[in-house]
Order: C-alpha cells, then structure tokens, then sequence
C-alpha cells in the first residue's frame, strides 16, 4: 500500500511536470525548425549581415503544428527541399516527456518498472513527420502522428456514376481524389514494388465499378501481363497486350477510333465529350511504358492521345518504374498536369515525375506517394485493395473466355450435305 502510494506520488509529480514541459514543446518546435536550418547551411550571407528564415506565422491543427517561414533572397523552395530529411531528423521526438495519460493507463503493481521501461523506450524510438510545402512562404507541417504504413480498401471509397477514383489518404484523414472528366490523364512512377501495379488495378477496378456501361479499357501490361490478366475477360476491356509490338498496333487502331470521335465532337463545336454529353470514355493504360521507347510509332501516338484525347473521351494513364526523358517525352508531359509519384531512387527522377525533389525523400513504404495536379500537391498513403476482393468486384463484368469459344469450334466437323453445293452444317462430336 505504501509503495503504491509512493510511486503514485512521484510519477504523479513527474506527469505534472512533463505536462508543463510539453505544453511549451511545440512551441519550441519553430525555433528548433530555423536553429535546424542555419546549422544545414541554408542561411545567406549579404555582405557583413546574414540573412535567416524569419516566422511569420504559427497554428495549431487537430493533426499538429503549421509553421510559415518568409525564405531569405536568394533561397528557393527545392534549397529547403533538399534538407527535408535533416529536418525531419533534428525534429524526432527523442526527448519525448511521458505524460499524464500515459500514466493513467499503466498498471501500479509489481511490474510498474517494467511498464515504465518499455513505455521510455517507445518513447525514444517515436519521430516526428513533416511535409513541406510552398505558397509564398515556406510551409512546414509538423505531425503528431505518422500516416498510416497501410490502408485498406474499402466500398465507402466508390462514387457511382462518376469518373473519380480515389488515389489516396492524406494525413488529416481526407481522401484525395482524380477526376478523369477533370483531369484527363495521369502519369504514375516510381520503384518496383511501391505501388505503381497496386494503384493501376484499383483504378481499373473503380472504373469498372463506377461506370460498367461507359468504361472502356485498352489495357498494355509490358510487364509480362501479370497485373492485368484478370481484367483481359471483362466486358470492358477491348484490347490487352503483353508485347511491345502488338501494343504498337493497337495503338495505331485506337489512333483511328480516337480521330473519328474527335471529329465528331470538335466539328459538332463542342469543346469536348463532356459538353457534347458523351456518356463513354475511353481509357488507354499502359504499365512499364519505358519498353515503348524503341517503338517511335508508339510513342508519337501516345503524345498525340496526350495532346488530342482529352476531347475525344480517350484518357490516357502512364506508368513506368524508369522515370528519364526518355520514357516521358517532354510533349507527353506538357500535356499531363496531374501526376502520382511513389518512391523513386534519384532527385533527377523525381524532377522529371513533379518537376521537383520530394518522391526521392519519401519513406521506404509501399504505397506512399505524392500526388501532384496544377499547383497543388499532397502526400498520400494509396488505398491496399487485395486480389481476391478485385475478383469479386469484377466477377459479374467477366465474359465467356475467348480461348474456350476457339476450342469448341475446333471441336466440331463440317458435314457437306448432299444437294446442297454451299450449305455447310456443324455437327458435335
């Protein structure tokens, strides 16, 4: 009894003065932030004076701290940028004080020293997440709690009738969204296995789901087809290819279809298919595009969809693991302002994805990105949808295998009847 009394006693002081110390923590937070930047060389030398970040403003969010700096000349946002991790760093709660609450749920029996110790520990091992951003002012948002390492999928994210797919989960808990009528295409990059296949099957799913009478899917899989060789049978896809070649020639075939229907909308005076009430569209995705390189008809048709799909209904998704020049022609680029960005190994790729450093910074988790459109830009942790709940999503669109109809005319045997010079009949075997 005494011991309990003891030991309440004391973690109670503790907790009071922990209380006190955190109450001041983030507001320390601004000062450590610009003591963390001149320390990184980011200050500027004019003459005899040095020039600073200087805090303009400060508020408390349901999420954390946003703090705004004014950037001394000669600085510029991607300078900041560049020092995003070390900020990160200098910010980690190492020295995190054990509050109140974290006493109210510990037990104080025998084992309160050992709760005690583990508690520290996960203490000491807590980090502080930021984001940077830029309006004017330099942003810098510093979070309570870490975005979430998986998310998964869930029906309240399908919006029926639209053409809006959901690409994922800001930290505040919003759900950022890409509007195709809005945004016509959508580059996608990054790494292996960070999210780029993930994203594009739930895309293709969404879309189906959405709008099974008015999706149409050319989908080119230069990965060996693994990611969409469920969808090949679906009602809605009208071409699947798995080989440069072949995909060069479907290319040149939707061209065609993509010049009659935008004849028909701009020659009609519409601005495109959606003032023209145009109820389907088109959607040509194509996953690693980078073997598409050597294939210069190829290319130049996807710049051309790019450029002219945006009014005919045909919307054009590019993705790729290898983000150069190369594999996104500038024309190509100029006109795809909305792009998705997971992790990639270089500033350089992450420049050619956003036009700016950032994907090359993000944590080593999958799913975790920067989704980017005109001037705004978020990071996002995309929605995890699992194979088997694709399947039964699209299980009601899948048609009659094509190979199975092949087989069962191979299978069967022309009998020419007798008086009858052209008449052919089948009889099964």
């Amino acid at each position: 009894m005494i011991f309990e009394f003891l030991t309440t006693s004391i973690f109670a002081g503790i907790a009071v003065k922990a209380f006190l110390k955190k109450q001041d923590l983030n507001e320390n937070d601004s000062g450590k932030i610009q003591r963390i930047i001149s320390l990184s060389g980011l200050n500027v030398k004019d003459g005899k004076d040095t020039l600073t970040t200087q805090l303009v403003h400060k508020k408390k969010h349901n999420w954390g701290w946003e703090y705004k700096y004014r950037i001394p000349l000669g600085r510029s946002f991607d300078d900041y940028l560049t020092k995003q991790k070390i900020i990160a760093d200098g910010l980690s709660n190492r020295s995190k004080q054990i509050t109140f609450n974290d006493l109210k749920a510990l037990d104080f029996d025998d084992g309160i020293l050992n709760s005690l110790k583990s508690l520290w520990k996960e203490r000491l091992s807590e980090s502080k997440e930021i984001e940077l951003d830029f309006d004017g002012l330099l942003i810098i948002r510093v979070f309570d709690k870490p975005l979430g390492k998986r998310i998964n999928w869930n029906e309240e994210l399908l919006k029926t009738g639209t053409w809006s797919v959901p690409i994922g989960y800001t930290r505040n808990g919003n759900v950022i969204r890409h509007d195709f009528d809005k945004d016509k295409h959508l580059i996608i990059a990054g790494a292996t296995g960070y999210g780029k296949s993930a994203i594009l099957k739930l895309i293709s799913t969404v879309l189906i789901n959405q709008q099974p009478d008015n999706t149409e899917l050319s989908l080119i899989d230069l990965k060996g087809g693994s990611a969409f060789h469920r969808f090949r049978n679906c009602k809605q896809v009208q071409n699947y290819s798995r080989d440069p070649e072949e995909a060069e020639k479907i290319l040149i075939d939707i061209q065609k279809r993509m010049n009659h229907s935008f004849e028909n909308v701009v020659d009609k005076g519409f601005e495109d298919v959606k003032e023209a009430k145009v109820k389907k569209r088109h959607f040509v995705i194509i996953d690693e595009a980078a073997d598409l390189t050597e294939y210069k008809k190829a290319m130049t048709i996807i710049t051309d969809i790019a450029r002219r799909g945006r009014s005919a209904g045909y919307y054009l998704i590019f993705c790729t693991q290898y983000p150069t020049m190369q594999v996104i022609p500038p024309q190509t680029k100029r006109n795809i302002i909305a792009r998705l960005c997971y992790v990639v190994d270089t500033d350089t790729a992450s420049r050619v994805v956003l036009d700016e450093s950032g994907a090359d910074k993000l944590p080593d988790i999958p799913g975790r990105g920067i989704y980017k459109n005109t001037v705004k830009r978020f990071v996002v942790q995309s929605p995890f949808i699992a194979n088997e709940e694709i399947q039964e999503i699209i299980e009601p669109y899948i048609e009659v295998v094509k190979e199975e109809v092949q087989e069962n005319i191979a299978e069967t045997k022309t009998v020419v009847t007798k008086g009858r010079k052209h008449t052919v009949t089948f009889e099964e075997i």
